[in-house]
């Protein structure tokens, strides 16, 4: 048998698998399978699981202050409200901080993110399956607190003078509002996720973005447009205008599309990069 020939630069060719003209191809589970499988992953992990239900139990404590106290914002939605604005934002954050921290930060310390990297996924598809357990971590962590909060409001207190209707709108625009703030700060979370050697760090950027940035942004206002926290409270007062003021959502909204491009671009540059 003769040798193989080499290439131009006298190299010999790599052996080729699979069947005839798909020679040279990765293959890969289908998109569907991988992002269900990456999706329960993130979300079945006991550590997610607690820091949803102490997500919940927050607009409990909150309807029970407000219950008994003599605030203004004693009905539903000034539970949810409460439970949206920080610190209590904080509890929020939390599963989309663990499951970003989970996505390259701890696989790099379990010592299998370099084959994550060379696997026949690729990186733009890691990202996209990241990114997508970020997403659920989040609509998963709005959904339980704003539910949550309406269903505490609604026992202890009503809808006050706004009604059935505006407050279930109302309740919609934020819980979608909210669940987008997440995706963004959570996708550029990832970023420093495939930066960092340890998942403490991403943990730790996290609380530090959900409780310091919204002081940062209060005392000093040129910065709130950098931070993933600025200006949520004005979103929240907005909420509460009547007629509802857009303005606030639709900004902090396409500020947190611009973090979840940047994000994502960041974190793909960074598996590429050494792959």
């Amino acid at each position: 048998m003769s040798a193989p020939a080499r290439s131009a630069d006298g190299r010999y060719p790599h052996p080729r698998s699979g069947p005839p003209g798909r020679a040279g191809r990765r293959t890969a589970a289908p998109l569907a399978r991988l992002l269900r499988s990456e999706i329960e992953l993130a979300l079945a992990r006991p550590r997610t699981a607690v820091a949803l239900a102490a997500a919940a139990l927050v607009p409990v404590a909150a309807a029970i202050a407000l219950a008994t106290g003599s605030e203004g914002y004693s009905y539903t939605l000034g539970v949810l409200m409460v439970a949206l604005a920080e610190p209590a934002a904080f509890s929020l954050g939390m599963p989309v901080v663990l499951v970003a921290a989970d996505a390259f930060a701890a696989e790099r310390a379990r010592g299998t993110l370099d084959g994550l990297r060379l696997s026949p996924v690729g990186p733009g598809r890691l990202v996209l399956l990241k990114a997508s357990a970020v997403a659920a971590a989040a609509v998963l962590a709005t959904v339980v607190v704003v539910g949550s909060a309406l269903l505490a409001g609604s026992l202890m207190m009503g809808t006050g003078w706004f009604g059935v209707g505006p407050t279930l709108a109302r309740a919609g625009l934020l819980a979608a509002w909210t669940a987008g703030q997440l995706i963004g700060f959570g996708i550029l979370l990832l970023a420093v996720s495939a930066a960092a050697r340890r998942s403490s760090v991403v943990v730790v950027t996290g609380l530090v973005a959900l409780v310091v940035a919204p002081l940062v942004a209060a005392l000093w206002e040129p910065a709130a447009p950098a931070l993933p926290t600025g200006h949520w409270h004005e979103v929240l007062a907005a909420t509460l205008a009547v007629p509802v003021d857009t303005g606030p959502v639709l900004a902090t909204t396409l500020r947190a599309a611009g973090f979840a491009v940047a994000g994502a671009g960041i974190t793909g540059y960074l598996l590429g990069r050494d792959s």
